[in-house]
């Protein structure tokens, strides 16, 4: 063999080798890299949330983008729009909550729902605030926002509210609005006495 062969025969095997050894990664300083430190544990997008009670489906949540975090406190962020839809007891749908976003803090047992939020219950009635705090063990909803109720031609306005998580009853504070009252309303007789 030529010198020249012989240099080529050695040095392809060393170049090779020192391909291998400048190309290492280490996977765990790379994915240390990629991460922020505050990133969420697990991100799910398009969610479909079912919670349970017994065996019976209490309420559903759907969400365009849920971020939940494990570490204290734990937490969950949803964006992209939220649906809470809260069934009855033999298991049909009832009053449904909307919004842009939300956040659960589950060691307070404690959903809060932002803007553009609509709460309409079973009887078509439509709540409309900016924001409004779910309270999962008293089952309740409030909020001290400015408040929009709409009860058929009726639209009551007020600054807070207290509800049953359903929606079905609810208590208004600082209560202005027009109601409409049909003529057999002993509101409106006594409205005509005067």
């Amino acid at each position: 063999m030529h010198r020249a062969q012989r240099a080529i025969f050695f040095g392809i095997p060393v170049l090779v080798a020192g391909m291998f050894v400048s190309c290492s990664n280490d996977l765990d300083k790379v994915a240390a890299i990629e991460l922020e430190a505050d990133s969420p544990d697990r991100v799910t997008k398009q969610a479909e949330y079912l919670y349970t009670d017994s065996g019976h489906v209490r309420n559903r949540l759907r969400a365009g983008r849920i971020a939940e975090w494990i570490a204290e406190p734990k937490r969950t962020e949803i964006s992209e729009g939220l649906e809470v839809v809260f069934f009855d007891a033999q298991g049909m749908p009832g009053s449904t909550l909307t919004a842009r976003r939300g956040l659960i803090l589950p060691g307070q047992k404690r959903m809060e729902a932002y803007e553009n939020v609509v709460f309409v219950n079973a009887k078509g009635e439509r709540l409309e605030t900016e924001q409004i705090t779910w309270d999962q063990d008293s089952a309740r909803v409030r909020t001290d926002k400015p408040v929009r109720i709409r009860r058929g031609e009726d639209i009551i306005h007020g600054n807070g509210l207290d509800a049953t998580e359903d929606f079905s009853s609810y208590t208004i504070r600082n209560i202005t609005g027009i109601l409409y009252l049909p003529a057999d309303d002993t509101l409106a007789r006594d409205a005509q006495a005067r």
